[in-house]
C-alpha cells in the first residue's frame, strides 16, 4: 500500500479541524495541546487492531498536527485543520516510525 492509500485510510480518525485554544507552554519547537492530545489518545484506542501501518500513520498525522498547532498557535489562531498540515512533515515522521520499528 502507498503512502497516500494509508494516509486516507487513518485520516477518518482524526477530525479535519481541531481546536488548538488550550495551549500551554507554547514555544518554538514546543506545547502541549489537551484537545489535541485527547483526538491522538482516542485515534490510537480506535486503531488498537488495524495494522502497524495504520497505527504508525495515526502518531505521523499527530505529529503534524502538533507541529502546525504550535505555528499557528503562536501566530493567535485558535485552530489547525487538515489542509494546513505539512504533509512532507508527515511523511517524514512516518517513514521515521517504519524504520524503528523495523528494528525493534
Amino acid at each position: 500500500m502507498t503512502f497516500k492509500e494509508e494516509y486516507n485510510l487513518t485520516i477518518k480518525y482524526y477530525p479535519s479541524e481541531i481546536d488548538i485554544s488550550d495551549g500551554t507552554m507554547v514555544v518554538k519547537g514546543g506545547g502541549n495541546f489537551k484537545t489535541l492530545s485527547e483526538l491522538w489518545d482516542n485515534a490510537e484506542l480506535k486503531t488498537e487492531n488495524e495494522s502497524n501501518l495504520i497505527k504508525l500513520m495515526v502518531w505521523g498525522i499527530f505529529c503534524a498536527y502538533h507541529k502546525k498547532a504550535i505555528e499557528n498557535f503562536m501566530d493567535g489562531k485558535k485552530t489547525v485543520s487538515l489542509t494546513e498540515l505539512d504533509i512532507k512533515y508527515l511523511k517524514y515522521k512516518f517513514e521515521e516510525s517504519l524504520l524503528d520499528k523495523e528494528y525493534d
